[in-house]
């Protein structure tokens, strides 16, 4: 694949030493995502009452907090390597890595509960915006995945496996070259399109309570990724016991339960009744009579 849309090779620069100037075809299909889920989590928000300066806020600290959760999944998955290895943690590897999705998405929903605390903006509300985007992003970042080599497949005979020829890819992420692999990224980012999103604004539009979507979401998202990483080859994922599970199916299977009780939860639970009409004012007295 094409793990750099344009690459300009190594220069020595002054007080810069050897530098590769390159553009990296993964982070900008990332920035690409993460630009395309902004803008549609902000038009979300308006219709649904916020207030832009609020959701932009609230944007800004899902932003940070789903970068830090990710790379500290990614610190917590790989922390042998790096206690051994601590310079890495400022290398370039680790600070262009995405890290861990799961973390990165719980660490999302930490910042936007802080901003919906410290705004006064209902959570629910900002979750349900962002919940529709949040899989578009994901989708195209997993096209970055594809095109870096990272997050790859396991052996395929399937007629639409890919083959990896790029020694830059190989490098940089570790994938086996000239074997087929199952697409694994592309099935990642199909499921996000046509699984999770529908479900996720299918949730929104027919909420009965604030959240909702954003609990499909998660629902959604949680199966999908379970079922892809049977598809996975790559090990920097974490594999644990024995090897029969991997960091996000754990993660999966600890996040989708509560989720789908939530959604249960806030869509079938009786809404208040409404309050009774005021009475109207007795008629004045007839004829003596009260």
């Amino acid at each position: 694949m094409h793990p750099y849309l344009i690459d300009l090779g190594r220069w020595q620069l002054p007080w810069l030493g050897e530098v590769h100037l390159a553009l990296p075809t993964y982070g900008l299909l990332v920035a690409s995502g993460v630009i395309l889920a902004w803008i549609w989590m902000q038009r979300r928000a308006a219709r649904d009452g916020i207030d832009p300066e609020a959701s932009s806020r609230a944007a800004m600290w899902a932003l940070g907090g789903g970068l830090l959760g990710g790379k500290l999944g990614l610190l917590a998955v790989e922390l042998p390597w790096f206690l051994a290895h601590p310079g890495d943690l400022l290398g370039a590897d680790f600070l262009q890595a995405a890290g861990v999705i799961w973390t990165a998405v719980l660490g999302g929903l930490v910042g936007l509960l802080y901003a919906a605390r410290s705004g006064g903006v209902p959570l629910g509300r900002l979750a349900d915006a962002a919940a529709p985007a949040i899989p578009v992003a994901q989708a195209i970042g997993r096209l970055g995945c594809l095109m870096a080599g990272c997050c790859f497949g396991s052996a395929s005979s399937l007629p639409w496996a890919v083959v990896y020829t790029s020694a830059a890819a190989r490098q940089r992420t570790g994938v086996p070259l000239g074997v087929p692999l199952h697409p694994a990224p592309i099935y990642e980012a199909l499921g996000s399109l046509l699984l999770v999103l529908p479900l996720a604004l299918w949730a929104g539009a027919r909420r009965r309570r604030p959240g909702e979507g954003a609990a499909a979401y998660l629902v959604g998202y949680g199966i999908l990724r379970f079922g892809v990483e049977f598809f996975r080859g790559d090990t920097v994922r974490g594999l644990w016991l024995s090897g029969t599970a991997s960091t996000s199916q754990i993660l999966s299977a600890l996040i989708v339960p509560p989720a789908l009780g939530a959604w249960l939860w806030l869509h079938f639970r009786p809404l208040p009744e409404e309050q009774p009409p005021l009475t109207t004012a007795a008629p004045p007295a007839v004829d003596g009579e009260p």
